[in-house]
C-alpha cells in the first residue's frame, strides 16, 4: 500500500486514542512521526521505498513495543527518538536487489538499526540480525534469538553474549526439529567449551 507522510499523519491525528499501529505492505512514507503518548506499540511489516537512498526515520518517543518484520528497505531509528522504547523484535531482513555490493550496505543498515534498538531491556531478533549484527555493552536483561538455520551460528550468539553481560534471561529458539537435533550434536560439555572459548 502506497502511503505518504501526509496522509500517514492524518491517520494519526484522527485516532488520538490509538494505542497499537500495524503495518503492513507499505511503501512511500519517509518519516513516521508518533508523538500520542496512548501509542505504546509499533509493528511494521515489509516495508519498501524504490529509492533505496531513502530511509523510513521513526520519531516515537512514547513507544514501549517496536516490531520490524520481513523485507524492508533501509529503517532508520535514534534511541532519542525512542526514549521510552523497552522491547524491540527484530525479524527482518533488507531487500537491495538492484544495488551493488548487497551485502555490505544490508550490514551497514543492520548494524544501524540495532544501534538504534540497544537500550532496550528486551531484544529479540531472528537468524539474520544475529548473523550480522553486534552490539556494544548494553543492560539488557531479556535476550531471545530465534534460529532457523541448519547450523549453529556461535560466532554471532557470543557476540551477543559479549554485549550483554547484565543479562538475566536467555532464551534460544529453533524453529524445526531438525536445528533442535543440532544442539544434541554440542550436549558434550567439553566440546562446548572448546567451542564457546575459541570466541571470546
Amino acid at each position: 500500500m502506497e502511503l505518504t507522510d501526509g496522509s500517514m499523519e492524518k491517520v494519526l491525528s484522527g485516532c488520538p486514542n490509538l494505542e497499537r499501529l500495524e503495518l503492513q505492505k507499505v511503501s512511500g512514507i519517509q518519516r513516521l512521526e508518533i508523538r500520542s503518548v496512548k501509542m505504546i506499540v509499533l509493528t511494521i511489516e515489509e516495508y519498501y521505498d524504490k529509492n533505496h537512498d531513502i530511509w523510513l526515520e521513526i520519531i516515537a518517543p512514547h513507544i514501549k513495543h517496536l516490531e520490524i518484520l520481513g523485507l524492508c528497505s533501509q529503517i532508520r531509528i535514534v534511541q532519542r527518538n525512542v526514549s521510552s522504547l523497552v522491547y524491540a523484535i527484530l525479524r527482518l531482513h533488507f531487500d537491495f536487489k538492484n544495488e551493488e555490493s548487497n551485502l555490505e550496505k544490508e550490514l551497514s543498515c543492520l548494524k544501524e538499526l540495532l544501534h538504534g534498538v540497544a537500550h532496550v531491556e528486551c531484544l529479540e531478533m531472528s537468524s539474520w540480525c544475529i548473523e550480522g549484527g553486534s552490539l556494544h555493552h548494553q543492560a539488557r536483561n531479556w535476550l531471545v534469538l530465534k534460529l532457523a538455520d541448519n547450523q549453529l551460528d556461535f560466532p554471532g550468539i557470543c557476540s551477543f553474549l559479549q554485549s550483554s553481560l547484565d543479562l538475566e534471561t536467555l532464551v534460544i529458539d529453533w524453529f524445526e526439529d531438525a536445528s533442535r537435533d543440532l544442539l544434541l550434536r554440542y550436549t558434550n560439555e567439553d566440546k562446548q567449551i572448546r567451542r564457546f572459548e575459541t570466541q571470546f
